[in-house]
């Protein structure tokens, strides 16, 4: 269900601020406290510094959380003010894992627990492109009033203007998030926008690691410059102040995808239980007559989501462009020069144990299910199934062949795309490759059900078989990815570069000849062409970063970034034509972090749309997409070199 849909019945009525003066202060006069948390005054705190949205040609959303519906939300610029509409959020709750203090957070006992949450969204007008005016926003309660401090706000960029856009992925509250983004911030300065690739959170229905996990690094906080974490190596860092005045921009990643509520008694065991929607929805027809007799759409609905999987809360949080089929999960929009298409594309990540005896099954992972769920498909992992089609003939890929010969598309200077999960890298979380998995009943010779397996065929790779080839040919600049934890890049022979910019906290680490680890296979009677020990499964070599590559033990430079002491940083620089990832050690703070790689992206100021990219790139960039004959291109092999099980560092992906 759509943040749209879901709003419409939880909308609390919109509010002016008709009173000028707050306990005989002018809102515009108050002073700029700086406060623990994000605005705390008169014993009312926000939730959230506020954050950018949606920006148009003339103005921009502004977005900030309370724990309280309170009476007015307002937004001042200059001598304006704009109302807010407020909405409840629908999902959030906290469970006995939630980090927070001990007083404050459920029992085991107590399960799962609501937990109340307001978003305030005032749309600000009449701006000019280019200038950057001051803003605050205010709360009020009961004759109380909070504020937050003085920020800056502008609308979308006007074709030529020049814009830093930080890429990134995978925060998920992890140790060294805070670390990565508060280096971004002082070695980029001004950051105009944040295109984050999934991943932005742990669970999405625990409140905590959006606006409060105590351990300081939850995911509002540390881009807005309120975390509090020490790193790996005991520096302490805050995050940086960026989406209060830069548009942020996401994917869905796996770890945005809830998955069913019902029956659950945690949180954690809710994401983990995702099942595909048709299955549910076959169940939902044999018990309709008992759970919904009157055949009310919502009541189905509802059933439906929370026996399969949600992306709710994310959408919820966020306000994205929703004209696509699948709403606010996967959108286009114009940020000046640059064209950003936003895909949803991911799938449950569960791990790799492989175990050939159907009765010594235990663990529901990847691979197959656990002997002792057989017989109830509720309750089965149905593998790693993907969340929304992304393959030819899916709603995702009719709505992207549109896009891609759209004028918007066309005309950019700049065409980005980010998703998740991509075609192309080294990282444990490229394989199994992407596809739903093909199921294998297993039966003895009675005919009873023994075991349930899953194959995933490497021909049936979606991303490499039928979005790769489309993306190429419509003269996409740069594909951006998360998902693994690491630092890798890639270029297609016809100029699309392909980057991986998770490594954020933590590694999963490197599958490559100098990385020293190799990925687990499982056993017969799986097949073992399908899967691949060393090497990137998407065919192409991954590109030597330009300026200072990691070392091998050997000393031999390599072409990726694994370590968990080292964060890696990226920006889109539209001024000097660059993506420019810098890389910063965590045991050495005193030390400014320095450029790892960097290449040159888009098309010349010149060109109108279609131009050619600089030569840097290569390549002829001039068309739109026009669909190849049978829907589908020729995809990179899958070829690599084997190696042994050596287990792997990777947790849930």
């Amino acid at each position: 269900m759509s943040r749209s849909v879901r709003a419409k019945s939880l909308r609390l009525a919109p509010v002016a601020l008709s009173v000028a003066l707050l306990g005989g202060v002018t809102v515009d006069q108050l002073s700029d406290p700086v406060p623990a948390q994000a605005g705390a005054v008169n014993g009312l705190e926000l939730l959230t510094d506020p954050f950018l949205q949606l920006p148009t040609a003339d103005g921009v959303s502004v977005v900030w959380f309370t724990e309280w519906a309170g009476d007015e939300h307002t937004v001042h610029v200059g001598g304006r003010t704009f109302a807010a509409t407020t909405t409840k959020l629908s999902q959030t709750a906290e469970d006995s894992a939630s980090q927070l203090p001990v007083e404050e957070k459920p029992t085991a006992e107590q399960g799962i627990v609501a937990r109340d949450v307001f978003r305030h969204e005032a749309i600000v007008t009449d701006l000019t492109a280019g200038e950057k005016v001051p803003y605050r926003v205010v709360s009020t309660k009961g004759g109380r009033f909070v504020s937050s401090n003085t920020f800056k706000l502008a609308p979308a960029p006007a074709k030529g203007q020049p814009q830093r856009i930080l890429l990134t992925s995978d925060h998920q509250a992890m140790v060294n998030t805070p670390a990565n983004l508060e280096m971004a911030a002082r070695t980029i300065g001004d950051i105009d926008a944040v295109f984050l690739a999934g991943d932005l959170v742990n669970i999405p229905d625990r409140a905590s690691e959006w606006f409060d996990d105590q351990r300081g690094s939850a995911f509002f906080p540390v881009l807005q410059g309120r975390g509090g974490r020490a790193s790996t190596h005991g520096e302490v860092y805050k995050g940086a102040e960026i989406i209060q005045s830069a548009p942020l921009f996401p994917a869905v990643g796996n770890h945005e995808v809830q998955g069913a509520r019902a029956g659950q008694t945690s949180l954690g065991s809710s994401f983990n239980a995702p099942v595909p929607r048709a299955i549910v929805e076959r169940a939902y027809a044999a018990v309709a007559d008992q759970v919904n007799p009157r055949r009310d759409a919502a009541v189905k609905a509802r059933w439906i989501e929370e026996h399969s999987f949600s992306t709710a809360t994310y959408e919820e949080i966020f306000s994205l462009p929703d004209g696509s089929p699948g709403g606010e999960t996967y959108y286009a929009i114009t940020l000046g020069d640059v064209r950003l298409i936003s895909l949803y594309s991911t799938r449950i990540w569960r791990s790799s144990s492989a175990t050939a005896d159907p009765a010594a099954r235990r663990a529901i992972t990847r691979y197959h299910e656990s002997a002792d769920v057989l017989g109830d498909q509720l309750r089965q992992g149905w593998g790693e199934h993907i969340f929304e089609a992304i393959d030819a003939g899916s709603p995702q890929l009719r709505w992207l062949e549109s896009e891609l010969a759209s004028s918007e598309f066309r005309d950019a200077r700049y065409r980005v795309v980010i998703l998740h999960e991509g075609p192309q890298g080294l990282g444990d979380n490229i394989m199994p490759v992407f596809t739903d998995p093909v199921k294998t009943e297993e039966r003895d010779a009675a005919g009873r059900l023994t075991g349930i397996r899953y194959e995933y065929p490497t021909s049936r790779n979606g991303l490499l078989r039928d979005l790769q080839p489309m993306l190429e040919q419509a003269g996409v600049d740069l594909v951006q990815n998360g998902h693994s934890h690491l630092w890798n890049r890639f270029v297609s022979a016809g100029g699309t570069s392909f980057i991986e910019t998770s490594n954020t906290g933590n590694t999963y680490g490197a599958f490559h000849q100098l990385s020293g680890r190799s990925r687990p296979l499982p056993p017969a009677p799986w097949l073992i062409s399908n899967y691949l020990s060393i090497g990137n499964p998407g065919g192409l070599a991954p590109i030597l970063p330009s300026e200072n590559p990691m070392l091998a033990p050997n000393g031999e430079p390599m072409p990726f970034v694994q370590s968990n002491d080292h964060n890696v940083f990226t920006v889109l620089d539209t001024g000097t034509n660059e993506v420019v990832s810098y890389i910063y050690d965590v045991r050495t703070p005193e030390i400014a972090p320095v450029v790892l790689d960097r290449f040159s992206v888009g098309r010349p100021a010149s060109a109108p749309g279609g131009g050619v990219v600089p030569p840097a790139i290569g390549g002829d960039r001039d068309g739109g997409y026009v669909a190849p004959e049978g829907g589908k291109g020729a995809g990179g092999s899958g070829a690599g070199a084997g190696g042994a099980d050596a287990g792997s560092d990777a947790g849930a992906g």
